[in-house]
């Protein structure tokens, strides 16, 4: 009979902790840190050339990017750009416009003239729309 310490001896363990705040998900490895974050934003009632952003800002390296997962809204026909704030000075960085109603995947980048810091992720309807919309976007980085 093998005692249990000599089996484990030759067996490559790897450790998962999963821990679930106010939807924030951070999975960890023994053999590197993986953060994983997830957030929505969302709207019933976006006035035409007005914005919503997150209610947290996220550190964004110079040219750091933000995963779309999703983004919808309605009326379909309207437009919206989905953008990053930075926090410190205001500045805003906005995608073209996106039209018909839904994006599923992509992501939105900083340029290479913004610099590295916070920023919030928006969602703008643009000014040529004619109506209010509801918008609602997951992103994750």
């Amino acid at each position: 009979m093998e005692s249990p310490s000599s089996e484990l001896e030759n067996e490559i363990l790897t450790v998962e902790s999963v821990e679930e705040s106010n939807f924030i998900i951070e999975e960890v490895s023994s053999k590197e840190v993986v953060p994983f974050l997830s957030f929505s934003i969302s709207s019933s009632s976006l006035g035409v050339n007005e914005f919503i952003k997150s209610n947290q800002s996220y550190y964004l390296p110079k040219e750091g990017k933000v995963n779309i997962t999703n983004v919808t809204w309605s009326p379909s026909n309207q437009k919206i750009q989905i953008g990053l704030i930075n926090v410190a000075t205001g500045t805003r960085y906005w995608s073209s416009e996106r039209t018909g109603g839904s994006q599923i995947g992509g992501s939105i980048v900083l340029p290479s003239t913004a610099p590295s810091g916070e920023y919030y992720v928006a969602i703008r309807s643009v000014s040529t729309n004619t109506t209010t919309i509801s918008v609602y976007g997951q992103f994750n980085l």
